[in-house]
């Protein structure tokens, strides 16, 4: 055996064993690894499987609906249609309205500094 290679949904993972590791494998016994009990494994999976996803099709992060949600509300603005379905959604919005956020906050840092200072 000098690969390993497995399928999730329609991707399919593919790794060539170095010689080293070849030479372990075929010492080894037969054996069941449970790969949940690696957190680094279920990080990079996850990374590989959202990388595969096209961009129009990512869902946003739930950092990017509460920053959305929170620009809304300090803003008073509506948030837009689907915006909870698409990181592309959300990545638009942030691009109409963060420049008008930022100015909003540091407005608010400077009235806070001036009646604290």
């Amino acid at each position: 055996m000098d690969k390993v290679q497995f399928s999730v949904g329609h991707i399919t993972f593919f790794y060539q064993l170095t010689p080293e590791q070849q030479k372990l494998a075929s010492l080894t016994e037969t054996t069941t690894l449970d790969l949940s009990e690696w957190p680094q494994f279920s990080e990079q999976f996850t990374s590989a499987i959202q990388s595969a996803i096209p961009d129009e099709l990512k869902l946003p992060t739930e950092k990017q609906l509460g920053y959305a949600r929170r620009i809304a509300s300090d803003l008073k603005v509506e948030l837009p249609d689907g915006y909870q379905d698409s990181a592309l959604i959300c990545l638009a919005f942030f691009a109409e309205h963060k420049p008008a956020h930022d100015r909003m906050l540091a407005i608010y840092k400077g009235i806070k500094g001036n009646l604290l200072g």
